[in-house]
């Protein structure tokens, strides 16, 4: 009976080792192993994302209709607020900018628009820009602002703009003219102090340039006249030419070949020049000096 008892087990324990039953349960016993499905520990990772609410610009003052400074700049100033839903501790004021502008026209702008009130979640602003006196008449000039927050999320407002009005005005150069001596038997003979410049020192356009001429008188013999008709005018040098407008006494004369626009007068724009000639004198008349003095000075206008 023992020894059949020993077969028997024999016959059962071989399958269990041919199965490697034994062997896992040493690597088990001995920690040579973990089984799937038992770590104590592991890693995870995170992303949050914080919102960020962009600025706006929720007030621009209006600009009521400005006029040019003769030659110079208008200077303009006006305020806006910027709202900004994280606070107003958010917007970078150093960042609030402002510009005029209008198609075609150059941008008028202040980049370093000044805070002068925080509360709650508004930053208010003062910027000031200047127009220059050649700037274009118009209705629609855009009044531009912005502003950047610490997260460079921008606010910005076009939504209002201001008139531009027309100046009309001019300085010219020299104020008097003169001339060598002349002969009765002169004849095309160009002031020696022309050209007069004509500088428009607004911003209206088209203009038309007219001279309006008095006889000279003799300042010796005050019966003895160079009469305005004797000059001529154009915009070519001397005066002289073939094409040159013929003045009429106490009369204004459109200098037909001469049309003043706009234009920055320190780049040479916004200018004409006028040039006068002596087409000859009356033979009558003596040696003398003649001047204005008498009768008047000629007039230059623009219109």
């Amino acid at each position: 009976m023992v020894i059949i008892f020993l077969g028997l087990l024999v016959l059962l324990i071989v399958p269990l080792i041919s199965a490697g039953f034994f062997d896992d349960f040493v690597k088990r016993f001995t920690g040579e192993e973990r089984i799937t499905g038992e770590l104590t520990s592991n890693e995870t990772s995170l992303n949050i994302t914080i919102g960020n609410a962009a600025p706006t610009i929720t007030f621009v003052e209006a600009i009521s209709a400005q006029s040019p400074v003769e030659a110079g700049n208008r200077t303009i100033t006006f305020n806006f607020t910027a709202t900004d839903d994280d606070g107003g501790g958010n917007i970078n004021v150093s960042t609030a900018e402002g510009r005029f502008q209008l198609s075609g026209e150059p941008t008028r702008l202040n980049l370093t628009c000044s805070d002068w009130a925080t509360s709650g979640n508004d930053v208010n602003f003062t910027c000031t820009i200047d127009m220059t006196y050649f700037d274009k008449n118009d209705a629609s000039w855009t009044i531009n602002v912005t502003v950047r927050d610490n997260n460079q999320a921008t606010g910005e407002n076009s939504s209002t703009t201001f008139q531009y009005n027309v100046l009309t005005a001019m300085v010219m150069s020299p104020v008097s003219l003169g001339w060598p001596a002349v002969s009765l038997s002169g004849t095309n003979t160009g002031s020696n102090t022309d050209p007069i410049t004509i500088n428009n020192t607004g911003n209206d356009i088209n203009l038309n340039i007219n001279v309006t001429g008095l006889d000279l008188q003799g300042e010796e013999t005050s019966s003895e006249h160079i009469f305005t008709e004797n000059f001529t005018i154009e915009n070519i040098s001397e005066g002289c030419g073939a094409g040159a407008t013929a003045m009429v006494n106490d009369s204004s004369i459109n200098v037909t070949s001469l049309i003043l626009q706009r234009g920055d007068n320190d780049l040479g724009n916004g200018q004409e020049e006028v040039f006068f000639c002596l087409k000859g004198v009356p033979q009558d008349i003596s040696a003398q000096s003649y001047s204005s003095t008498a009768l008047g000075s000629w007039t230059v206008i623009i219109n």
